[in-house]
Parts: structure tokens; C-alpha cells; sequence
């Protein structure tokens, strides 16, 4: 029947990461130069590896965390817990918070929110009357959701943030990779090759776009994913190095200074510096997401607003027709799933 093709990008992650853990293991110094080395050579390879198949998909990141958590969660179950130090109820408490992450990183992947076909897309050619609503009043910007969807508009008629591009002057709404009228908040994704409800972004960790429907599962495996980071981090280290207890409640590693002494110590430190580590670089972009939330924005709105100049100190985005306080914006965001700007999706 043939022999079998590697992917080159899910096969190289696969390999490189435990190996680089493993090497880790030697000394403090190799810790150090792994856990700086590896991800330096595997975004390197990506790099190569694009340039040369010239794909826009791929599952290299995917597999990258993917090698990383079960790796962490081999080392943690084996070795950690094998100390015997860790209370059964902490012990469950990290198994429950990552089968949650994961139920969540599985609904965020099943649940992009992919636009109707032109075909059948009727919603926009004959909007409600709920659809002609005012979203948003001021002294220099009134608009309707009916207005927004208007084609050749120029860009000066356009005062407000908006998903869609410019070009030659005027807001692009109708797609023609996608064949379909682009309502706002919408965004045409050149990896998933479709307009998807209320983008985001692309998520190359998941390879699955953020809109609409998978949103607040998405943040939900975010916070989790933090979550079981540093817990778990914390637990191991408490674990390998003698704990001390401050203010009668905080228990935190005092002596650490044999986590050198064998393999099974010294991979237990290397997997909670790297889960550490990657707790630490998602923080950051769950941070990113709650400033976007709090002002009922999208990574796509933003990044368009960023190339108008229509950002305040680099953060917050003026003439934003959605935002109608934060107290609101997370309200609406997590009761309703933005149900005041969404459109009709499906999920292909």
C-alpha cells in the first residue's frame, strides 16, 4: 500500500522536546542552555520548514504543546507523585483542573463558528429590524449594524473600529475567497481558507479559529492551562525541596540543594521549570485577552484599529461601537457570547 509519509512538522516537535528534557537533566547549566536552546531551534525549524513547503497550515505548534503537556504530565505522575508527598486532594484537584482544560481545548476546536455560504446567506441582504439597531451613539460616531454592511464605503465614512480591511480606499465587505457578504466583526482566515463569525484569531496552539461560538471556551482552557501550570509547578517543587510554612498557610520551597541527586529528581525539576515557563508565556496572552474583553474588542478589531491609529496609549481602541463599559462588555461576553454583534453561523 505504500510506505508511510512523516510530517516532518509533527514528528520533529515529538522527538526534539523530550530529548531537550532529558538533557536538561544533567546539570543546572544544561537546564539552562535546553530550555533555551529548544525553543530557539524549533521556532528555527519552523521557519525552514514553511519556506520550503510554502504551507499556510500546519500542525507543528499543535503538536509542539501538545509533546509538552503530555511529557509534563508523564513526568509529574511518574516521578512526583512517586515521592509520595502529595496529598490525595491536591493530587485530584490538578487531574480535575486538566481534564477540564482539555474538555474546553476540545470544544474550542469542534465549535469554530464558520459564515454561511453566499448561497444561503440571507441575513444580511434583508437585515431585522433588530439589526438596524444603533449600536453605539456619540458626538462624532452614529451607526447602525445595517450601515456597517453597506458595500463601498469609503474609509473616510468608516470613524468607527472594524474587523474588516481596507483596500484602495474602501472597506472590503464582500468576500471572494468565501463568496459571501462579511458582516461585521467577521474575518476571513487564510489558514482555515473561511470567513468566521466574530474573529479573533488564529489559534496555531489548537489549530482552530477564536470567533463567536468557542470564545469563552477558549479562556476558559487558557485559565486552566495557567492554572495547572503553576499548581503543578508548585507542587513539584514543594515536593523535591524541603517546604517551609509562612504565615501559618503558605507552604513554599526552602532547601533546594539536591535536585541534582538522581534522575528522577532532577526530571521532576526540569518538567516544573518547563511548565513554568509555559504557564508564564500563556499569563501573558490570557492578560492580552481580558483587556481586549473588557473593551468587547477581538484581536482582528485590534490589530485593524492598530494600523488606523485609532489606539489610545497603545491599548485601548477609540471609537470602539461595542464597548459599552466594562461591567457590561463581560457580562455580555460570558452570559450572552456577544449576542448583540453575532450573526447566523454554522459549524462545517
Amino acid at each position: 500500500q505504500g510506505a508511510v509519509k512523516l510530517r516532518l512538522d509533527v514528528v520533529v516537535p515529538v522527538i526534539t522536546i523530550p530529548t531537550c528534557l532529558f538533557l536538561a537533566t544533567l546539570g543546572p547549566v544544561m537546564t539552562v542552555l535546553m530550555l533555551t536552546i529548544m525553543p530557539v531551534f524549533l521556532l528555527w525549524f519552523y521557519r525552514l520548514w514553511k519556506r520550503n513547503t510554502k504551507r499556510e497550515r500546519t500542525l507543528f505548534f499543535y503538536s509542539w504543546g501538545l509533546m509538552s503537556v503530555v511529557t509534563i504530565f508523564v513526568v509529574f505522575e511518574s516521578c512526583v507523585v512517586g515521592f509520595r508527598e502529595i496529598l490525595l486532594w491536591e493530587h485530584l484537584l490538578l487531574l480535575t483542573a486538566m481534564f477540564l482544560m482539555f474538555y474546553n481545548f476540545v470544544r474550542t476546536k469542534l465549535n469554530v463558528p464558520y459564515l454561511k455560504s453566499s448561497k444561503r446567506q440571507k441575513n444580511f441582504e434583508k437585515p431585522n429590524q433588530s439589526d438596524r439597531r444603533v449600536v453605539y451613539t456619540d458626538e462624532n460616531v452614529k451607526v447602525s449594524l445595517e450601515e456597517m454592511t453597506v458595500e463601498d464605503l469609503s474609509e473616510s465614512d468608516v470613524k468607527w473600529v472594524d474587523s474588516r480591511p481596507i483596500s484602495d480606499g474602501k472597506l472590503v465587505t464582500w468576500c471572494h475567497n468565501c463568496s459571501l457578504k462579511k458582516p461585521p466583526r467577521s474575518g476571513h482566515c487564510n489558514v482555515c481558507k473561511a470567513c468566521v463569525s466574530v474573529r479573533d484569531h488564529h489559534c496555531v496552539w489548537i489549530d482552530a479559529c477564536i470567533g463567536a461560538d468557542n470564545h469563552r471556551s477558549f479562556i476558559l482552557s487558557m485559565i486552566l492551562f495557567v492554572f495547572c501550570g503553576y499548581y503543578g509547578a508548585h507542587l513539584s517543587m514543594t515536593t523535591l525541596c524541603t517546604p517551609k510554612m509562612y504565615l501559618d498557610w503558605f507552604l513554599l520551597p526552602n532547601d533546594c540543594r539536591f535536585l541534582y541527586i538522581d534522575l528522577q529528581t532532577s526530571a521532576s525539576f526540569v518538567a516544573s521549570c518547563y511548565a513554568f515557563l509555559a504557564a508564564t508565556c500563556m499569563l501573558f496572552g490570557l492578560l492580552f485577552q481580558f483587556l481586549l474583553i473588557s473593551q468587547n474588542l477581538t484581536s482582528q478589531e485590534f490589530h485593524i484599529a492598530s494600523k488606523r491609529n485609532m489606539l489610545r496609549h497603545g491599548l485601548c481602541a477609540t471609537k470602539n461601537v461595542y464597548n459599552q463599559g466594562i461591567i457590561h462588555n463581560w457580562f455580555n461576553f460570558w452570559l450572552t457570547g456577544r449576542m448583540d454583534t453575532r450573526t447566523s453561523v454554522i459549524s462545517l
